[in-house]
């Protein structure tokens, strides 16, 4: 018994795989007919067939090659209705070319005329040049400069009044989530934001990032410095794939530093306070103090540094972040204030230098004592009225 269960088990495969002389008959017909009509008849009736992959190779060969190289259409058309066929690499690589373009940058340039900048875009086996211009503003011509269309794409800012873009990152074709093509560039609003973005220009869609800050010196060799954060990528957000690249490219951009919220906390508070005291330094009689954030690091900073014993209030002199402050504190510690703040003197010889603070015997009036060179002289400043002496 058990050795005819085996001889059964032998055979059956043979069995299941004998072709009917019928099947054998029709496919050898489509392999001598070589159209698409009897490939698919013979796929219809044996669709389980031990011949079905050569002839599924055969429609496939004779559909994807009685396409002209040069129509789109057709290629996309094929890869849709027949996504797993042996010819989808040859389909795949005719697509790249349709939609890569040969127009060289210089060319783009010189079809564009005056712009920002130009580069070659093809779409689907036509050719055009994109040109951006002032305001991002983009103009599409055909490859002999003819107007085709015209476009504009949303300046991203932080500021009431932006500044008006300049040029970061060159244009440039990226595939980065596949074989789409996206336009990518980055520009500065001012000194102190730079937004990078993806554009498909066939469908009109933008994704922008902006990182935004306080401008610093540039190193050698930079044209700009930023320390600050991308709203993108704080936590919470759910960004899309398209704004995932675009921090990622943030995030490799050495002139792009990230602080900790505690330091841009600080920046916001220096900031706030130089555009209400813009005249603190020459003609104003009063100036307007800041609330700080507990968790900013000029909170802390002043926790460490030496303390000005006041009646209502203690007081500190030091510098951070790039700047000179006096902050104060109630006594309890519960509420702190940003009194003053200049740019950090940097040469002594030429710049006012704020050395020192002290109270009035009062013991609210501050008293702030510079040295200009040889020269002395003092600020008094009320903490209970706000007012500034010179």
């Amino acid at each position: 018994m058990k050795r005819l269960l085996t001889m059964l088990f032998l055979v059956l495969p043979l069995c299941l795989m004998a072709q009917t002389k019928a099947e054998t008959s029709m496919f050898n017909k489509t392999l001598k007919r070589q159209t698409v009509k009897s490939a698919e008849q013979f796929l219809k009736k044996y669709p389980a067939s031990v011949y079905t992959p050569k002839v599924v190779r055969l429609r496939d060969s004779l559909v994807f090659f009685a396409l002209k190289p040069e129509d789109a259409a057709g290629v996309l058309a094929f890869r849709k209705a027949y996504p797993d066929s042996y010819f989808r690499p040859l389909a795949d690589q005719r697509v790249m070319e349709h939609n890569t373009s040969g127009i060289s940058h210089e060319e783009a340039l010189r079809i564009a005329g005056d712009c920002l900048d130009a580069i070659g875009w093809k779409k689907d086996n036509v050719e055009h040049v994109l040109a951006l211009d002032k305001g991002l503003d983009m103009r599409i011509l055909s490859p002999s400069g003819e107007y085709e269309e015209a476009r504009s794409i949303p300046v991203y800012s932080l500021q009431e009044a932006p500044s008006a873009p300049v040029l970061a990152r060159p244009l440039q074709v990226v595939a980065p989530l596949g074989e789409r093509n996206y336009l990518h560039f980055a520009y500065l609003n001012g000194d102190s934001e730079y937004v990078e973005l993806l554009y498909l220009p066939e469908d009109d869609i933008v994704n922008e990032v902006l990182f935004y800050g306080t401008p610093v010196r540039p190193s050698e060799g930079e044209t700009y410095r930023i320390e600050g954060q991308c709203p993108e990528m704080m936590e919470g957000i759910s960004p899309t794939a398209e704004v995932l690249w675009l921090t990622a490219r943030l995030k490799e951009n050495p002139s792009l530093v990230e602080l900790s919220r505690a330091d841009l906390l600080t920046d916001e508070s220096i900031r706030w306070w130089l555009d209400k005291n813009p005249k603190a330094r020459s003609t104003a009689s009063r100036i307007s103090f800041g609330r700080l954030d507990p968790e900013c690091s000029m909170v802390e900073a002043y926790k460490k540094a030496h303390k000005e014993k006041g009646r209502i209030s203690n007081a500190a002199l030091f510098n951070i972040r790039g700047y000179t402050v006096i902050c104060a504190a109630s006594k309890n510690g519960s509420e702190y204030t940003l009194v003053w703040c200049e740019p950090v003197c940097k040469n002594k010889k030429t710049d006012r230098l704020l050395n020192s603070i002290y109270f009035d015997a009062d013991g609210t009036t501050l008293n702030l004592f510079y040295y200009h060179g040889n020269t002395t002289y003092k600020y008094r400043i009320s903490l209970a009225s706000q007012s500034i002496r010179r």
